[in-house]
């Protein structure tokens, strides 16, 4: 009888164990629909933005309007939605909360939304002579040197008229980015296409070639 009872109280907790597993793994799983579902949200609201900017130039360009004014203030409002999908990003990656094709997918748009924004500002830069700092940034994930860059950057873009945009430099679809500008390591900062800066550089240093370009 005790051998019995014990073995239904046996089968009855690696019963409820399965169970509780089983709950944890799809309590995890939800939570990562959701939040790929958060980021995918994002990215479409500026990839609308990005849409809204360039049909604006065609019309504006197209009927002779001024529009630098105008499409400056477009361009700029994108910039902070892009930090702020970045940093939800590079939030994900540091916690290894999640992964896999869909996470892949995301990253992917958000480079190439990057690259998008950096060319069109770029372009409106020359064309409306802007004084816009423009930086990209490379880095290595779960690498030390890559964070504390990351960290003085988050500081410089405090200023109105610097745009920071950052690539992970071992992400595939950004290899002819990073194959332009022959990056070799993380961190590596490059400036209004002007300056590269390889390894760690100080908010002092970045501070200072700004003072001296402006």
């Amino acid at each position: 009888m005790v051998k019995k009872d014990l073995r239904k109280a046996f089968f009855a907790s690696v019963t409820i164990g399965i169970l509780i597993f089983s709950l944890g793994l799809f309590a995890g799983y939800g939570l990562d629909l959701l939040r790929v579902k958060d980021v995918s949200i994002s990215i479409s609201e500026v990839e609308l933005q990005t849409l809204d900017y360039i049909t604006s130039q065609e019309f504006l360009e197209t009927f002779g309007r001024d529009y630098c004014d105008s499409l400056n203030l477009k361009l700029s409002k994108v910039t902070p939605e892009l930090n702020n999908i970045g940093k939800i990003l590079t939030n994900y990656e540091e916690k290894n909360i999640f992964s896999g094709d869909e996470y892949k997918l995301l990253k992917s748009k958000y480079f190439l939304l990057e690259i998008r924004a950096y060319t069109l500002f770029t372009k409106l830069n020359k064309e409306c002579n802007l004084d816009q700092n423009l930086i990209l940034y490379f880095y290595d994930q779960h690498h030390e040197e890559s964070l504390r860059q990351g960290y003085a950057l988050d500081k410089v873009v405090e200023s109105s008229n610097i745009h920071v945009f950052s690539f992970d430099r071992n992400f595939e679809i950004i290899k002819f980015l990073v194959d332009s500008y022959e990056i070799k390591r993380a961190p590596t900062i490059v400036i209004n296409e002007k300056k590269k800066f390889e390894g760690f550089t100080s908010l002092g240093e970045i501070r200072d070639y700004l003072e001296s370009e402006s």
